[in-house]
């Protein structure tokens, strides 16, 4: 089929009728042809170029060609000036990602301001059969094996069906020209090695291996949409509705478990040796194991995965005053204790100490958990360590996290609901007591 009829069906099949197109041009062939096609086609457009400055006057030669090419076609060019080096301090991005984000975010601002309805890039077979190749390398599951889509939101590739000799030998019996970034020649990128050493060779050996391969590209899409349906299926019977996974429920029921919670976590950002943790920590019986993805934490807690919110964490604070501290600080007799203590009516939820605690202005502060923290228990010589305390009354990971500890000058007292320390214990001689309670964080 030509350029013009895939174009033309594609519109016809995809495109509303009033819809306007913003087409990706850089002056190469793709983007070219593609920007012919779709005005041949009859479809409203407006050409928008990136010009990110990384070949010298070599770049400037391509915006100059966008523009005479649009006054050819009486295309609307709209064009912007990008610093990549400014983008790649900011995210660390590679040069070749750091241009993808700067177009990309740069259209989808287009499309939020009214100047079109979709964005169309050249992308053809031989782009989809690099794609292929490149995700399949990096150990890529179905997602990644389909390839690119012909509509994917607002982005579309009319021109994914379209080899690229047949591109070029349209635009060359219409009489256009187009432009070459001597960078596509180069290999130091890992596309241009496929493209320009790699997929010849097994085009060369293989014949009609190109056409072979787009037809499995397709029969994976067809396969990635239906593995999809299933996964959301099955994924679904083991999230809850605040988001918690029930991973150990489903090791034990679901044979494929692990390809079910690779794409469920997969898409929150979780590599494939954390998912292969969160699995052997279940099978383990281990608890309390945190992963940090996308500056997020996530914790499997008894077989349950789940996200760590920040109040369930205590942010250190510190004052000379302990009424400063969401703290509520009661003063009783010493022999009001005793009798308390005598008749088993003290608030076991409290932390009671003799009257010297607050002398000498010391700093208290409050905090959660950290690995090292000790005790000196009540009743008890020596210290213990907070974790063991923990671990001994069975706490979860985010029962860990939200119990506060109080310390006096770096002394812990009192690890909240669990246990005191020996320190400033009252006594026969105490004038009075300090009685100390939490306050709700919320």
């Amino acid at each position: 089929m030509s350029v013009i009829d895939t174009v033309s069906n594609f519109v016809n099949k995809h495109l509303p009728r009033s819809g306007r197109v913003i087409v990706g041009l850089s002056g190469g062939a793709d983007s070219v042809a593609l920007l012919v096609a779709l005005v041949d086609a009859g479809v409203e457009c407006v050409a928008a170029h990136c010009n990110f400055h990384l070949r010298g006057e070599e770049s400037n030669r391509d915006h100059r060609f966008c523009e005479e090419l649009c006054g050819r076609l009486g295309v609307e060019l709209l064009s912007r000036d990008f610093d990549v080096a400014a983008r790649q301090a900011e995210t660390s991005e590679s040069v070749e990602m750091a241009c993808r984000s700067l177009r990309y975010d740069w259209w989808r601002g287009l499309i939020e301001a009214g100047k079109g309805d979709f964005i169309a890039v050249g992308h053809h077979r031989e782009d989809n059969v690099e794609t292929f190749f490149i995700n399949l390398l990096r150990g890529s599951g179905i997602t990644g094996l389909k390839g690119m889509l012909p509509v994917n939101g607002h982005v579309i590739r009319p021109m994914l069906q379209l080899s690229r000799p047949q591109i070029e030998e349209f635009l060359t019996s219409r009489g256009y020209t187009w432009v070459v970034d001597r960078t596509n020649l180069e290999n130091e990128y890992r596309r241009n090695k496929l493209r320009n050493i790699i997929l010849p060779v097994i085009e060369r050996e293989f014949s009609g291996a190109m056409d072979s391969i787009e037809r499995s590209i397709e029969i994976l899409r067809d396969t990635q949409s239906f593995y999809a349906d299933a996964v959301s299926s099955g994924v679904g019977r083991y999230v809850r509705e605040n988001g918690d996974v029930d991973v150990k429920t489903m090791v034990e029921n679901e044979p494929h478990h692990s390809t079910l919670l690779y794409e469920l976590l997969s898409e929150k950002g979780f590599s494939f040796s954390q998912i292969k943790n969160v699995i052997d920590g279940v099978k383990d019986g281990r608890s309390g194991q945190v992963f940090e993805v996308k500056e997020q934490e996530y914790v499997l807690d008894r077989g349950i995965l789940r996200l760590m919110a920040d109040e369930s964490c205590w942010r250190e604070v510190s004052s000379t005053d302990l009424h400063e501290l969401p703290l509520s600080v009661e003063t009783i007799l010493a022999d009001v204790f005793f009798e308390k203590m005598r008749t088993k009516s003290l608030d076991r939820d409290s932390l009671y100490l003799d009257s010297s605690a607050l002398e000498g202005d010391p700093v208290w502060s409050l905090r959660s958990w950290s690995k090292g923290d000790r005790i000196s228990p009540f009743g008890m010589k020596g210290s213990r360590l907070v974790s063991d305390l923990f671990n001994d009354a069975k706490y979860s990971a985010i029962q860990k996290n939200s119990t506060p500890l109080l310390f006096r000058n770096r002394e812990l007292l009192w690890v909240v609901g669990l246990r005191t320390s020996r320190h400033f214990q009252v006594r026969e001689s105490s004038g009075y007591v300090i009685k100390i309670s939490m306050i709700s964080k919320s």
